[in-house]
């Protein structure tokens, strides 16, 4: 892998050579091929982990969309199984009269609803109905394709996702509900002559909200949770990682380059200006090695090239004046 990679930046930095070199490589400084190869390959670096970044930002955004979300799907749905499992069969053992607090779990859910939002006002809980008692809850047109989607697909669990509502972003999440038998006792068939039928069609009428089928998706418990405070936390977190990203890597830049500028330019520079010197006749001093790296070899092979081509110039003046 590391093979690879280092493959790539071997082919990256000799296409920048042959495409930049014909073009202005050959007339810049040392220094400033360093500088432009420093900015291209740190810009490519820098965007990659910006693209990253931002991934990682709107994967984080959706994780904690969805985490609220569901906080409060899983509060309403406790709140519909306890009316179901515990709080309506005991109602209806104790009296004959229909008690709608009780033995509606979309009344009694409804009602937790508006508790939480008291406490939490922009978020939005509902449950949008394909045949509901109260129209109240009948599901409008984007609802609808949602739950038709939950009958055509009955292993589909969830769906979430981002939609616009009254100008503002909302993260939703719908979950499908499929009607019981314990549904039937309010949305069976009108025309029972049990207490809690009369007392259902008094309160709703006869046209809407009955003839429910055990086993089929009626409707679906739906949360809205605005992206507005998470959008305006992300942005925050943008803006750190883009000075993270961009700025620190900047002044890194800078230290970096006044570093190669001290350590390797300029001991480049002042050996081609002794190298000039020398050739001149100038000066005949060696220039002194800092260290045993690239730079000291470099720099004892031309005290030694310096020593070979005085020798030469000497043997070439002796000989001169021999000849004379």
């Amino acid at each position: 892998m590391f093979k690879n990679l280092f493959g790539c930046i071997d082919w990256a930095i000799s296409s920048i050579d042959r495409n930049l070199g014909g073009l202005m490589f050959k007339n810049l400084s040392l220094k400033m091929k360093f500088t432009i190869i420093m900015l291209i390959v740190g810009f490519v670096a820098n965007l990659t982990v910006a693209a990253g970044a931002f991934y990682y930002i709107q994967k984080f955004k959706k994780h904690e969309l969805m985490h609220e979300a569901k906080m409060v799907l899983f509060a309403e749905k406790a709140a519909r199984d306890y009316d179901s499992n515990s709080l309506r069969p005991a109602v209806m053992k104790a009296t004959d009269k229909f008690v709608i607090q009780a033995e509606s779990a979309t009344f009694l859910s409804l009602g937790v609803a508006k508790l939480i939002k008291k406490f939490l006002p922009h978020y939005t809980y509902s449950e949008p109905t394909l045949n509901p008692l109260n129209l109240k809850n009948k599901a409008n047109s984007f609802q609808e394709k949602i739950i038709d989607r939950f009958k055509s697909s009955p292993f589909l669990k969830s769906v979430s996702g981002y939609h616009r509502f009254n100008g503002l972003s909302y993260f939703y999440v719908m979950k499908p509900v499929v009607a019981k038998q314990g549904c039937m006792v309010c949305h069976g068939n009108p025309e029972n002559n049990s207490p809690i039928t009369k007392a259902i069609v008094k309160r709703y009428g006869d046209t809407h909200g009955w003839h429910w089928r055990v086993g089929t998706v009626v409707g679906a418990l739906s949360v809205w949770v605005p992206t507005k405070y998470i959008d305006q936390s992300a942005m925050k977190n943008s803006i750190i990682i883009g000075i993270a990203i961009f700025v620190l890597p900047f002044l890194a830049f800078i230290i970096a380059l006044l570093f190669i500028d001290r350590v390797i330019i300029k001991p480049i520079h002042d050996m081609s200006k002794l190298a000039e010197d020398v050739s001149v006749g100038k000066s005949n001093e060696d220039f002194k090695a800092r260290g045993n790296d690239e730079i000291g070899a470099l720099a004892k092979s031309f005290n030694r090239l310096k020593k070979s081509y005085l020798k030469a110039v000497q043997l070439l003046a002796e000989r001169h004046k021999e000849e004379k």
